[in-house]
């Protein structure tokens, strides 16, 4: 077993005597278009979004760029997040084109769009019932015309929500904090100590990717005598396996002894 460690929408619509009315969004972009941001803001992470077949980088200004995993649950006032989504480049079969490490790569006949939040006191506040604390979204394309309206960004506070407020209602903060910047496409589960599903099956060559959802630590090691083993994986990790010789390999966690499971290459 030869192992290659690689570790923003809804909108809601109420309904009054039969007409339909958005949700409350801002009537006046405060956000601000973020220039230059792929070179002045730190590159966070890249994550390969499998239901949508997107690739979206996010990225940090200097104010978001300065919180610790001990101070996520509170962004300072000034904090920019972007994230950039680009369609993936797809076969003519529409499966997305993994590149040598079995990631998603960026349809260059696309463009990106690209997601943009910013916190600051006093924001937030128009969105009524679906306020994400301080923080307010917009939408644009490459060009600086919006793809999101400030008017129609509800829908992004609504999406948000579904984060957590410890999290200052920040998305994917594990990929920031607990590995080293890389989101690809999971294709086993660790949770609850269990590997989720307890087999995988793929073709010579490919890469198997596997996330540590649990609260605990793990690892996953060959289960024949003398097999390799992955190291101690962290809660939130994600490690990426390369399979080049057909055949079952039966595998396991060492820190417990119950947890098995079986990739097959064929």
């Amino acid at each position: 077993m030869r192992q290659t460690a690689i570790s923003f929408a809804l909108l809601g619509v109420s309904c009054f005597r039969a007409f339909s009315q958005a949700p409350p969004a801002p009537t006046v972009d405060r956000v601000g278009f973020p220039e230059d941001y792929s070179n002045k803001f730190a590159k966070w992470f890249v994550f390969d979004r499998q239901d949508t077949r997107q690739v979206r980088t996010i990225y940090a200004n200097e104010a978001a760029n300065s919180v610790t995993a001990d101070t996520q649950f509170n962004y300072p006032y000034g904090s920019v997040l972007v994230m950039e989504t680009w369609a993936a480049l797809l076969d003519a079969q529409g499966s997305p084109i993994l590149d040598a490490r079995g990631r998603y790569q960026k349809n260059p006949a696309a463009a990106p769009t690209i997601f943009v939040m910013r916190k600051e006191k006093g924001f937030g506040t128009e969105y009524g019932p679906n306020q994400t604390g301080e923080w307010e979204y917009v939408a644009y394309r490459p060009d600086r015309t919006y793809q999101t309206t400030p008017q129609n960004s509800a829908g992004c506070a609504i999406c948000h929500k579904v984060s957590s407020q410890a999290m200052d209602w920040v998305f994917r903060s594990n990929l920031r904090f607990n590995n080293d910047g890389e989101g690809p496409v999971t294709d086993g589960v660790i949770h609850n100590y269990k590997f989720i599903p307890g087999e995988i099956r793929v073709k010579a060559g490919e890469f198997v990717s596997f996330h540590n959802a649990d609260e605990i630590e793990h690892t996953i090691a060959d289960a024949t005598p003398g097999g390799g083993m992955t190291g101690r994986m962290k809660a939130g990790n994600t490690l990426t396996l390369k399979f080049d010789t057909r055949g079952e390999f039966n595998f396991r966690c060492t820190i417990h002894p119950t947890m098995r499971g079986k990739i097959v290459v064929e």
